[in-house]
């Protein structure tokens, strides 16, 4: 037994809150739950298992606001007439303690129904996540925001009483200046604080590698590493903060000294020539020597040119990058240019702004602060100076400072005859470690890794995120587990799920190109991917990016910095999750093969037995109906119209089991001139009826052509019957450019249906009208949806009672490319 998985035990330890239901609505019996969801609901086994759940969890009857259980009981109702997953919104839903008392909590719930062999609910997981904490602190956070709006109420509030506007008006002025200078204070008191911790821990770092006596085994080395990189990184950061917080303050002090700046800056640009060499970019530098120093602060003067350069580079992947030191009769000019993304005219203005990020853009990484070029403008302006940018956008960009030469324009105080000494500078190391790391890129054209086909012990995880050493820190945690695939954009992540089905994914939700959340409802839009896990991690620790995540699809929402263990647990959770889903899939798939088999057989079968009575039957029509009586020529009908049904109903499901064995060959099909012809053989089968067919001309797809006939046969008759009806009876016949892409459609203007039982119109021997009102077997639009899905597409419906159906499908990713509509030259068929 102990090589045996214990299930249950697996299930019940699971580290998310989940509850286990039967499908016995209303009732909903409660039959199992995990640990973790006793002890947040503050019940046990004994309380629970057997029991209803609204008989145990009830709403708080204080409360007259609660909808707790409504609410539930709605989505659970759906889970059973869709059985489809669904998910809430977030819910107020208190908790009864053991002392009858109710405790406040907020939850994320999601239903998921857990279908047999047969397509039949079993059971239902109810999972949820405590997010009262969230919620709460958010909640309590309200009374700090946003300061400055408060004081601009009560600003006005006092004006309009007191009717002194301008004295109001100027001390709100007053006070935004003191609070705006109690920011710039408290970010520098913090960012100062920050440096002696990352002192303490940079040195013992340094040394640790540096260690010959006794060196790092290779393993070690390369964590002590990573951890120094991006403490180094982080220093960056601070730095960055610290200097533009004591510009802000007027507390900056500048050392200006001669020095020769195109030497210098030659040098600094020369420091990025390893890092752009490993691409297809090419550095200029261009910094000839000038007719005399320039009086410049030589650790200002490198913040200027790193982080220009650093900015061309990250959002620069081909061309060049030129680095230029000039001079003019009364100033220097440096120049940073590159071939770049460009700026958008509309974002110019603010490309100096402090905290000011593009949105939308697509550069090497998405991480930034949005200060740097802020700082820059107030280094450069500690020089007297001026910073302006030209851009093209798609072209490229390039960002010019010039400083007046000699030092009579700057502070006296501040003028000293002999530079700082040359020194090694974290600050350049950290640009061009930055640099590096945005270099540790997967090719977007290239397959990201070959990969064995996943086994149960080993399944496959796919890490999407756009640092690079957060993609190698979380594969070393997952690689003695899992296959590790990885991706450095939310586009590549995409690309590489749909080609090799990863078991799992972790991504980040703020990249370039495509952010997570996007990501996962692109994933769950495709129905090869829709089912994979997905677990998003994110910097943002708010309740409203939690929910963003959720509400697109994921299935889980893990806040940076996270524990090992905790993400470890969360992967193997939902893989394990995923893994028994597939057991399940495989075991329906395997069980419609075997019934689609049968139907064959027993179709097939009977036609020839069936054949003979329909054979009799027209005989005793021709020879024996005058000798028989009213009512024996009744039930000769009623024979002959009944084997004519069964026959057309055998004939029916023939083709539909062989529509799913059949193989499919795409290629380019005339949709237009199918619906014509179709058209023309419904049209000669009842010359008196008078049906104007309306065809866009022109309407192409790379599909199965002999399977797209039969779709719209079944699509057009169906039209065609049900506005047996209507004496200006219509059908159309087009194509629409939608969010789904290229969407087909067959339109009517006959019976119509409720869209109540719009999800049932594709189940087979699903009918809303009888028989006596409109012939048929119920088995049409099921093959219909079973040939669409094996294009890749999907099909829905909408109508109303009385006002025509439309039936609108797709037909996959790969048709779209082969599709030319002209939709507006529609003409009567």
């Amino acid at each position: 037994m102990s090589g045996e998985l214990n299930y249950r035990l697996l299930f019940e330890e699971c580290p998310d809150i989940l509850l286990v239901l039967l499908p016995d609505a209303p009732r909903f019996t409660m039959v199992s739950a995990t640990r973790a969801r006793l002890a947040v609901t503050q019940t046990t086994y004994e309380q629970i298992v057997g029991q209803g759940l609204f008989d145990v969890f009830s709403d708080d009857p204080a409360d007259l606001s609660a909808d707790g259980v409504r609410n539930l009981r709605a989505s659970l109702d759906r889970v059973l007439a869709t059985r489809a997953p669904d998910t809430m919104a977030v819910q107020k839903y208190d908790i009864q303690g053991p002392d009858g008392k109710f405790v406040t909590r907020y939850w994320s719930p999601k239903n998921i129904p857990i279908l047999d062999a047969h397509g039949a609910i079993q059971y239902i997981l109810h999972r949820v996540e405590d997010v009262t904490t969230l919620i709460q602190a958010n909640e309590s956070n309200e009374a700090l925001i946003d300061p400055a709006r408060a004081l601009e109420r009560e600003v006005v509030a006092r004006s309009r009483e007191l009717g002194v506007a301008n004295d109001a008006l100027r001390e709100a002025t007053e006070k935004l200046k003191e609070l705006d200078r109690a920011k710039t204070e408290f970010f520098s008191n913090v960012s100062h604080e920050f440096r002696t911790p990352l002192t303490l821990m940079l040195g013992p770092l340094e040394d640790a590698l540096a260690e010959a006596a006794e060196p790092l085994g290779l393993e070690q080395r390369s964590r002590i590493k990573l951890a120094y990189d991006n403490a180094v990184r982080l220093l960056k950061l601070v730095n960055a903060l610290l200097d533009f917080s004591r510009l802000q303050a007027g507390r900056a002090q500048a050392r200006f000294a001669p020095l020769d700046v195109a030497q210098l800056t030659a040098e600094l640009a020369g420091m990025f020539e390893s890092a752009i060499t490993k691409t297809s970019l090419h550095l200029d530098i261009e910094c000839p020597p000038l007719s005399e120093p320039a009086w410049v602060d030589r650790d200002m003067w490198e913040k200027i040119v790193l982080n220009l350069i650093s900015n061309a580079f990250k959002f620069t992947r081909e061309g060049r990058i030129a680095v230029r030191v000039r001079e003019n009769p009364d100033s220097i000019v440096l120049e940073v240019a590159d071939t770049g993304i460009g700026i958008p005219d509309t974002e110019l203005p603010r490309i100096f702004d402090r905290f000011h990020r593009v949105e939308g853009v697509t550069g090497r990484a998405h991480e930034g602060t949005g200060i740097g070029l802020a700082l820059v403008k107030e280094l450069v302006g500690m020089h007297a100076g001026r910073v302006s940018v030209a851009s093209t956008l798609g072209v490229g960009t390039t960002f010019s400072v010039e400083i007046p030469k000699g030092f009579t324009h700057l502070p006296a105080e501040s003028v000293v005859r002999e530079a700082r000494e040359a020194h090694a500078s974290r600050e350049a190391a950290a640009h061009i470690a930055d640099a590096k790391r945005w270099l540790r890129v997967t090719d977007a054209t290239t397959r990201l890794r070959q990969l064995p086909a996943p086994t149960a012990a080993r399944p496959r995880v796919l890490i999407i995120d756009d640092n690079a050493d957060l993609r190698e820190y979380i594969g070393s945690l997952l690689a003695p587990t899992y296959q590790v695939a990885s991706a450095n954009d939310g586009l590549q992540g995409l690309a590489a799920a749909k080609s090799e089905l990863p078991d799992i994914i972790v991504s980040d939700v703020m990249m370039p190109g495509l952010s997570g959340i996007d990501l996962v409802r692109e994933l769950r839009a495709d129905p090869r991917t829709a089912s994979i896990p997905v677990i998003l991690l994110s910097a943002r620790a708010g309740q409203e990016s939690a929910i963003e995540g959720l509400d697109a699809g994921s299935d889980d929402y893990l806040v940076k910095p996270f524990s090992a263990a905790e993400l470890l647990a969360r992967v193997r959770t939902h893989t394990q999750l995923a893994l028994k889903r597939r057991e399940w899939i495989e075991q329906l798939e395997s069980a419609n093969r075997e019934l689609d088999a049968f139907t064959y057989s027993v179709a097939h079968d009977l036609r020839a037995p069936l054949r003979a009575l329909n054979g009799m039957t027209e005989m005793l029509f021709e020879d024996k109906l005058a000798q028989l009586d009213d009512e024996g020529r009744r039930y000769l009908r009623i024979i002959r119209d009944s084997g004519a049904r069964m026959t057309q109903l055998i004939e029916d499901l023939l083709k539909l089991s062989r529509i799913t064995r059949s193989e499919l060959v795409r290629q380019s099909v005339d949709l237009s001139n199918i619906v014509r012809e179709v058209a023309q053989r419904l049209s000669s089968t009842e010359p008196a009826r008078q049906v104007s067919f309306i065809v866009h001309e022109g309407v192409r797809a790379e599909a199965d052509p002999r399977l797209l006939r039969v779709a719209l046969e079944n699509l057009l008759g169906n039209a065609w019957k049900f506005t047996s009806k209507r004496t200006a009876a219509r059908v159309e016949f087009g194509v629409d450019e939608g969010q789904e892409g290229v969407t087909f459609f067959v339109r009517d203007n006959g019976a119509g249906f409720d869209m109540e039982y719009a999800d049932k119109l594709f189940g087979v021997f699903q009918r809303l009208h009888p028989v006596s009102e409109f012939e048929g077997t119920g088995v049409g639009l099921a093959t219909v949806r079973r040939i669409v899905s094996r294009h890749g597409g999907r099909i829905w419906a909408d109508g109303a009672p009385n006002q025509g159906a439309t039936f609108f499908f797709t037909l996959g990713k790969s048709s779209n490319g082969g599709i030319a509509s002209a939709v507006s030259a529609a003409e009567p068929g």
